[in-house]
């Protein structure tokens, strides 16, 4: 694998019009204060957390200080999400084994039905729903880099030689010390050339383990991707600004000071994000997409004044709140019941 390209840290402030928001935009994510319980009892103990660290600034989980990313590498994903692959193929047998039995009643010949079958699979549905979150928040160890916004640090959550470790015990470094890459990846999703981030401690033969291949979540066919995460980084980094305005980070924002300032003496709505539809985000999605796929990074580098763009700081004036789309869900209630309870019995989710 050689390297494709190398970004230059002191160079890499690069103010671009494209604040990624695709890896945030999830209904999930927005309604799951709101969504149904259904069989998840253990959502009231999820619920209960969320509340916690969002008034817990030094909490790990707080997105307004930490800026995570998972290691591409990460074993313990499979272990989440095997079991809703397990859950779905045995959704599927026991469909079979009903219209196997279901034809049999009207033969000389009929089957009993496969309860021994049946049962265990939506058991292991069920049971694999209340404990998932469970598995991924408290028992599965996370592999993850972390860059934190407070201490100008960068901490990797497996064991690095010779690292000093922070209050949550993992291996930490000063920001200065990471570099970022990327570099053409032989594993293709799907065809083409695609492209891996990859972040290293500069003085890697002191430090071995500080480093990781960064989950790039959108088209790693396209450089662009690869650039503006580590921009993105660069700027969450930049103590000296309020942090960026994206949906993720919302809840945290007063806790940081300069964005707590910035907010109060802008009037920014407090809930700007989490009262817009659903629809109207991935419609702003779409053209941030579109900014990132066609910015010329290079150029704002080496041209700043012809290339770079303003960047963005009152989403909630360039995109005012589309009322004609915060239509209540008339949906009637059995109906999404229903759904839900479907859902969670053939896939545990």
């Amino acid at each position: 694998m050689s390297i494709s390209y190398k970004f230059a840290k002191l160079n890499a402030r690069v103010i671009e019009n494209s604040q990624n928001f695709k890896n945030y935009f999830s209904k999930k994510r927005f309604n799951k204060f709101t969504g149904l319980m259904g069989f998840q009892i253990v959502k009231i103990l999820v619920l209960k957390d969320e509340e916690r660290r969002l008034k817990d600034s030094n909490s790990i989980d707080n997105e307004g200080r930490y800026l995570g990313f998972h290691n591409a590498a990460d074993w313990t994903l499979g272990l989440v999400l095997g079991p809703i692959f397990l859950g779905v193929t045995g959704s599927i047998v026991s469909v079979i084994f009903f219209g196997v039995w279901f034809y049999s009643q009207f033969t000389s010949t009929p089957e009993d039905f496969p309860f021994w079958f049946v049962l265990p699979a939506i058991g292991f549905n069920l049971f694999f729903l209340n404990f998932s979150p469970i598995l991924a928040r408290y028992i599965l160890p996370k592999r993850e880099v972390y860059f934190d916004r407070q201490n100008q640090t960068v901490s990797f959550s497996w064991s690095v030689n010779n690292a000093e470790k922070n209050e949550h015990g993992h291996s930490t470094f000063p920001f200065e010390d990471i570099e970022a890459f990327y570099a053409k990846a032989n594993h293709s999703q799907g065809h083409g050339v695609t492209h891996a981030m990859y972040i290293a401690h500069k003085d890697y033969e002191n430090h071995r383990g500080a480093f990781s291949e960064i989950r790039v979540k959108d088209n790693p066919q396209n450089p662009n991707y690869c650039k503006y995460t580590w921009e993105r980084i660069v700027r969450f980094m930049d103590v000296t600004k309020p942090l960026v305005d994206s949906p993720e980070v919302e809840p945290f924002r007063h806790l940081d000071p300069v964005t707590h300032d910035f907010d109060k003496q802008n009037n920014r709505p407090e809930k700007y994000w989490r009262l817009m539809n659903y629809k109207q985000m991935k419609q702003i999605e779409a053209e941030l997409d579109d900014d990132i796929y066609r910015f010329n990074f290079d150029g704002a580098i080496t041209n700043p004044k012809r290339w770079a763009n303003k960047e963005i700081t009152k989403p909630w004036e360039k995109w005012p709140i589309d009322e004609s789309l915060n239509q209540p869900d008339n949906t009637p209630y059995w109906k999404r019941l229903m759904k839900t309870l479907a859902m969670q019995i053939i896939a545990g989710v």
